[in-house]
């Protein structure tokens, strides 16, 4: 029984791989005719010479290839589970847990939810979510201990590290601005996304501004109609001294940037020579950088707002190498990505 449900699990898997065009590799045993999933698949041979997954991978491609093995990854100990159940009573497929609510209020707190509503409001997922949280806590580790007796055997394989590469450019930087360890954020002043995940930047640079860098360069949507003069306007804004005050009045005032908007807001975030910040905002002084910024995001692999690299830092050259973070995550997800780079560099 269990051999036709794994025969199921990894003709399911092959068909998976077939969409992706990722080929599972044969076992390179003499004679053996079992499939086994490989994270680094032979794709072709061109004159004797093997070409690999990871020869021709590309951002797409990994992307693809880590979001098929953590699913694989979620399926297999459910599959396992259920399976030695049937013989062994101890083991639980489907735990249950109580959820109090000191375990609701204590993740509310730390996850920083304040901006996405009330606890009241948001009560009722994150009773879900932890309930869910332990029941997978439950599964991996009778899944682990399974694995340690040897009543299973998994083949399965993480695709190897891909590490993207950018630069700061003339971004701009805060925090330690010599550090090892970068989080350069890609963003569009009209993105709500973007907006959403302001306060949590602030409370990283807090925790984190002593040892990490974070940067900030343009990447203003195409349908988003006054970003791009919004993005110049910042720009102008710096020239005096005054980027963040803008940056986080922008951010805040999103359907307010029209040109009048934006040469409005002087007196507020106290450029000392209004003039020169009218003239720098209407002449549009810094059109070439904020184009530079998006040209260079979409290089990078950016493909919607915000998009966070974090990685390695030379200040030297700007380089950045590391990961790409999209969307408005949690403080959880930036902490643990900043963690792992500052780990290597301890």
């Amino acid at each position: 029984m269990i051999r036709k449900k794994f025969h199921k699990f990894f003709s399911a898997l092959t068909f998976l791989f077939l969409i992706l065009g990722l080929p599972l590799a044969a076992d390179e045993k003499a004679g053996s005719q079992q499939n086994y999933f490989q994270a680094n698949p032979i794709i072709a041979e061109i004159n004797g010479e093997i070409i690999r997954f990871e020869d021709l991978r590309d951002k797409a491609a990994q992307d693809a290839a880590q979001a098929l093995y953590d699913q694989l990854a979620r399926l297999l100990p459910n599959l396992v589970l259920n399976e030695l159940a049937k013989s062994d009573s101890e083991i639980d497929p489907n735990p249950k847990f109580t959820i109090n609510e000191d375990m609701i209020t204590l993740f509310y707190k730390q996850n920083r939810l304040e901006n996405r509503g009330s606890i009241d409001e948001l009560r009722p997922q994150i009773h879900d979510y932890l309930a869910n949280q332990l029941k997978q806590e439950s599964v991996y580790r009778q899944y682990n201990e399974a694995l340690s007796k040897g009543l299973v055997k998994s083949y399965l394989q993480a695709p190897s590290e891909f590490l993207l590469e950018t630069n700061v450019g003339q971004g701009y930087l805060r925090g330690n601005k010599k550090a090892k360890v970068i989080l350069l954020e890609y963003s569009d002043y009209q993105c709500p996304f973007c907006a959403r995940v302001q306060n949590i930047l602030t409370e990283l640079i807090k925790e984190y501004g002593s040892r990490v860098a974070f940067g900030y360069r343009h990447f203003p949507l195409p349908f988003h109609k006054e970003a791009d003069e919004a993005a110049i306007a910042a720009e102008c804004a710096r020239d005096q001294g005054k980027f963040e005050v803008l940056h986080s009045l922008l951010f805040k005032n999103q359907k307010n940037q029209f040109v009048e908007n934006l040469v409005g807001y002087a007196d507020e975030i106290g450029v000392k020579d209004v003039d020169q910040y009218e003239k720098c905002i209407i002449e549009e002084n810094y059109r070439s950088r904020v184009l530079d910024d998006l040209k260079a995001g979409q290089k990078a692999g950016v493909t919607g707002t915000p998009g966070f690299f974090i990685g390695t830092f030379d200040s030297k050259s700007g380089r950045v190498r590391g990961e790409l973070l999209s969307g408005a995550r949690p403080f959880q997800d930036f902490k643990q990505a900043l963690e792992k780079y500052l780990n290597h560099q301890s």
